[in-house]
């Protein structure tokens, strides 16, 4: 499923300007500034949208089944990206890479798959780099 973004969400929430340990701190009486979610998590809102993660073949780069993906369309693509490529009529998120012979490879974050060598009979386009991922907990 694909859902575009908008930057004209004006939703807004308190965001404090300390960090959050996961340990015990002090509490700030610091009073926060809001935090438009928009602009922080969609650097270009233009060019961005989002998909949902299935499968596990993310999960070594902390990509789970049901997380919320953040792409932006506008960025380009460089090796080590974790990106969206349509590859033969399907979407798939992988990492960007060139085996040594500089062929385009499409790598999978789990052990139990093997990269991908996109063949000159291929169809790949890359869709976009995942700019943040979300989960709920």
């Amino acid at each position: 499923m694909i859902v575009k973004l908008t930057s004209d969400d004006s939703t807004s929430i308190r965001f404090f300007l300390g960090a959050a340990p996961c340990g015990t701190a002090p509490v700030s009486e610091d009073e926060g500034t809001e935090l438009h979610f928009g602009r922080y998590w969609i650097p270009n809102p233009r060019d961005a949208y989002s998909v949902i993660a299935t499968g596990d073949s993310m999960e070594g780069a902390r990509i789970y089944a049901g997380d919320m993906l953040v792409i932006d369309a506008g960025m380009e693509a460089r090796d080590g990206n974790i990106v969206v490529a349509w590859l033969n009529g399907d979407l798939t998120v992988k990492r960007l890479g060139h085996d040594v012979d500089g062929r385009l490879m499409l790598i999978a974050e789990n052990p139990k798959y093997a990269p991908i060598i996109v063949g000159d009979h291929d169809e790949v386009r890359i869709l976009g780099v995942v700019t943040s991922v979300h989960r709920k907990l």
